[in-house]
């Protein structure tokens, strides 16, 4: 029976636990990496894993939510006011969001590596549809503010959340594209979306 630990115990080993897994999953990726490896690394007893997370599933996860709350939050700080040209600035913030997305090793994997289908099969449905419901949020909060600056037109949030998330998940296709053409067709989709988008100046 894994032994109880008092409530400070839990948030530092739950903290450990964060840090470690992150650095044996870029490493070695969600199959490879084993709950019994997990928990030596914080110095836990492998059943003892279980008071902090149901699965390996559900702390990479966590993780992978940690990862991309440092994305949103370059949309949230992002001020449009101060842009001379708002529409180039969000183009070049779409851009580098994307960047950030294609150099995280977590989330390629999350990708690539089939994680995500691991990720549909293992977790609650629930938790799942939360993520995306925060996702959604985020997104409108963001262009809630353009759209009442009037330089955004009026799309329906639920298209929009659609539409950047399919943006988001182009890496994907990358080989159907054509790697060598990718760049390209990258940017060139941006600034057809950024274009559609936005209201022309009058």
């Amino acid at each position: 029976m894994p032994r109880g630990f008092t409530e400070q115990e839990k948030e530092k080993i739950k903290e450990k636990l964060m840090v470690e897994a992150k650095y044996l999953f870029s490493q070695f990726g969600l199959k490879k990496t084993s709950i019994q490896e997990l928990t030596k690394s914080v110095g836990i007893a492998p059943g003892s894993f279980y008071t902090f997370f149901n699965s390996k599933e559900e702390l990479y996860f966590e993780i992978i939510e940690q990862e991309e709350e440092s994305i949103k939050r370059e949309f949230m700080n992002f001020d449009i006011t101060s842009a001379q040209d708002p529409k180039q600035a969000i183009k070049n913030l779409l851009l580098h969001a994307l960047t950030m997305i294609e150099e995280n090793v977590l989330i390629n994997q999350l990708l690539f590596d089939n994680n995500y289908d691991i990720l549909l099969r293992k977790l609650p449905k629930e938790k799942l549809e939360a993520h995306l419901e925060n996702d959604s949020d985020t997104l409108a909060q963001i262009t809630s503010k353009w759209k009442d600056l009037g330089i955004l037109r009026k799309v329906d949030e639920d298209v929009l959340a659609g539409l950047f998330r399919a943006l988001f998940t182009m890496s994907l296709h990358k080989n159907e594209i054509g790697e060598n053409v990718y760049p390209q067709t990258l940017e060139l989709l941006v600034d057809l979306i950024v274009d559609g988008l936005f209201r022309k100046e009058k």
